[in-house]
């Protein structure tokens, strides 16, 4: 069952200047292990972060999950 449709949107320049500011550490937040294999030989970081980060944003809405990850 549907229960709604929607986009979800990430404007790169934020994630460029978060990834610019917090490194790794910022990456790491959002990235699995394997994520991040593939995220250290991507050719434009943050476009890679950005588009992995809209895409779970947009699945944690349709959960009702959130992103929020201890640790």
């Amino acid at each position: 069952m549907i229960k709604g449709i929607g986009i979800d949107l990430v404007e790169n320049n934020r994630i460029e200047f978060l990834l610019n500011k917090y490194g790794l550490k910022f990456a790491k937040k959002i990235l699995s292990n394997e994520e991040m294999n593939d995220f250290l030989s991507s050719t434009s970081q943050s476009r890679f972060l950005s588009k992995n980060f809209a895409s779970k944003e947009a699945l944690s809405k349709a959960l009702g999950t959130g992103l929020y990850r201890e640790g």
